[in-house]
C-alpha cells in the first residue's frame, strides 16, 4: 500500500477532491509541473477538470503506467480504432459519446497529456474517416 506521501489530492472543477498516487498522475505534465513547485500536502486545483472527467483519466493513466500507449501511426490505417491501437483496452477505452471524447480531449490538452490526447483526436479522426 502506498505510504501519505505517495499519494497527491486533485481538486476537480466541482470542488471534488480526488486522492491519487503520484506515480500515476504524474503522466500529466501540468500535475508534475504543480507538484514541483507546491507542497506535498497542497491540493491540486484543476478548475477546468470535471470530476467525472478527471476520474475517467485517472482510470486512464492507472492503465497506462502499466502499459505504455504506443505512438499512434499517421494517417490513420483504419476507421476502425482497435486496428489504429496496439493495445485494445484503449480502443474500448475511448468509445464513448461524443460529448464525453471532446471533453476528455480538453482536459488531456489541459493537463498536458500528450498521449491521452492523441488518442482522442485519434478517435476524432477515425470518426471522420468513417
Amino acid at each position: 500500500m502506498a505510504e501519505k506521501s505517495d499519494k497527491v489530492k486533485l481538486s476537480s472543477q466541482e470542488g471534488e477532491i480526488i486522492e491519487v498516487e503520484k506515480a500515476i498522475i504524474t503522466m500529466s505534465g501540468l500535475i508534475k509541473s504543480m507538484l514541483e513547485d507546491s507542497s506535498a500536502e497542497e491540493d491540486i486545483p484543476l478548475p477546468n477538470v470535471k470530476s467525472a472527467i478527471l476520474k475517467k483519466i485517472i482510470e486512464y493513466c492507472r492503465h497506462a503506467k502499466d502499459s505504455p500507449p504506443t505512438e499512434i501511426e499517421k494517417p490513420l490505417k483504419s476507421a476502425n480504432m482497435q486496428e489504429v491501437v496496439s493495445d485494445k483496452w484503449y480502443a474500448t477505452f475511448i468509445e464513448v459519446d461524443q460529448e464525453l471524447l471532446f471533453e476528455l480531449i480538453r482536459a488531456a490538452n489541459y493537463l498536458d497529456s500528450k498521449p491521452l490526447r492523441e488518442l482522442g483526436c485519434a478517435c476524432v479522426a477515425a470518426m471522420m474517416k468513417g
